[in-house]
């Protein structure tokens, strides 16, 4: 199994990427097929890793709405056909309040604070 920290550094790779698929702003990525196909596969692999970090980190930072997150990523598997570029953009915008999140997590984690439960938030 996995460290925290290594799907932590794992959600901020994926945030990486939807930074830079998304930084020619809003009008291309709602024009561009292929940008919202490679941001909505990022988001996919966010709510997936999330699904694996312990109920009690996740629950330490309720800044975030994990449910959500872990929730947009099935809507986004089994609803591919409700799937709206806007409300993508929307999370998008949302984006930098997760990476400061994630970063925060990471340097608790590194302080040698223990989220390890071995629960998972569904």
């Amino acid at each position: 199994m996995r460290a925290p920290n290594d799907y932590l550094n794992d959600i901020l790779e994926q945030i990486q990427r939807i930074e830079t698929f998304t930084e020619p702003g809003r009008d291309a990525f709602l024009h561009n097929d292929e940008t919202q196909y490679a941001v909505i596969l990022a988001y996919v692999f966010i709510g997936k890793i999330a699904k694996h970090l312990p109920t009690a980190l996740l629950d330490a930072h309720p800044q975030i709405d994990w449910r959500q997150i872990k929730g947009f990523r099935d809507f986004l598997i089994h609803s591919y056909h409700k799937i709206k570029a806007e409300r993508v953009w929307e999370a998008v915008e949302d984006l930098p309040h997760l990476r400061v999140t994630v970063e925060a997590m990471q340097r608790e984690l590194q302080t040698g604070k223990s989220f390890e439960d071995g629960e998972r938030k569904a």
